[in-house]
């Protein structure tokens, strides 16, 4: 390596190689300049851009599609349960509300 030190491994957000792909396509600056900015290696950020040019923006996220479309499809079925376990209640709360004065059920 020529007397220079291996550059340590950094986790890099999605939104840093996002602006570095930015930076280098739409702002013109060289792609060294922004890796020694972030810290990261010429070949990170030519990986990024690549990446980019191919998927678009999802292409940089540290999640793969199928992963992605899991994580969506847990969170439907757990707002459905929500949803089912509001409607349980509905009708204590109707009921509760028809009652002229609702504190009266405490004292039962």
């Amino acid at each position: 390596m020529h007397g220079q030190f291996r550059k340590r491994y950094t986790q890099t957000t999605q939104e840093q190689k996002m602006y570095a792909v930015q930076e280098v396509l739409k702002n013109g600056r060289g792609r060294k300049e922004v890796a020694d900015e972030l810290h990261v290696s010429v070949n990170s950020v030519t990986t990024w851009i690549r990446k980019y040019k191919e998927d678009g923006k999802n292409a940089l996220s540290p999640y793969s599609q199928e992963e992605i479309s899991r994580l969506k499809e847990i969170e439907k079925k757990y707002n459905e349960q929500q949803k089912m376990e509001l409607l349980k209640k509905l009708p204590i709360y109707i009921h509760l509300k028809k009652l002229s004065n609702p504190r009266k059920l405490k004292n039962l």
